[in-house]
């Protein structure tokens, strides 16, 4: 088992024990854990970080209301991936934005297989060390969007607050970003 695999998994496995003693301290590790992770995942059924974020909100909020935690016995990660998975194919059929016919084609192995396998550490390596390359693609807005919410992993308000723009705004141009970085690159998987 790789070493970030060990890692993940014990994490995980210590915030499913937390649930037991200290649910809220547990649910907020979760949240911060995964919230963005599962955000950026969701961005490639929605096609729309804004909505991405919608679809995961109600999850946690859910997950938290209906105490979820309490069945879920291993496998943290698949829970999740695989709930928010789920989510936002509802929330598209929904709004009428996925037809049966398109949910058919959709390969969820490929989603699947991200999940239980990852990356390889030097894979991933090699993808950080090439990404500054890849963001000189974008606006130099959408550049610094990119830099402070996804590789510096600054909350919102406080990137939006240093680049004296609006959240919506930040919002909006990560969207644009992670679009874009996914269509040239197929570089959504390195941010999971």
């Amino acid at each position: 088992m790789k070493k970030a695999d060990s890692a993940s998994e014990e994490k995980d496995q210590y915030i499913l024990e937390l649930f037991q003693t200290a649910p809220k301290e547990a649910f907020r590790l979760l949240f911060d854990t995964y919230h963005l992770k599962l955000c950026l995942f969701v961005v490639r059924f929605t096609d729309s970080f804004e909505m991405a974020e919608d679809i995961v909100q109600d999850f946690f909020v859910y997950f938290w209301e209906k105490k979820s935690y309490r069945q879920i016995k291993h496998n943290l990660r698949r829970y999740l991936y695989t709930s928010v998975r789920n989510a936002s194919i509802a929330a598209l059929q929904k709004h009428n934005l996925l037809s049966m016919e398109t949910l058919c084609g959709i390969d969820m192995q490929h989603f699947m297989e991200d999940i239980e396998k990852g990356e390889e550490e030097e894979q991933k390596e090699e993808h950080f060390r090439l990404l500054p390359g890849k963001l000189e693609k974008l606006t130099p807005q959408e550049r610094l969007v990119v830099t402070a919410v996804i590789l510096e992993n600054k909350k919102y308000k406080e990137a939006a607050g240093e680049l004296n723009i609006s959240i919506n705004t930040l919002k909006t141009l990560l969207s644009r970003a992670l679009k874009r970085l996914r269509k040239e690159y197929n570089l959504l998987s390195l941010f999971l």
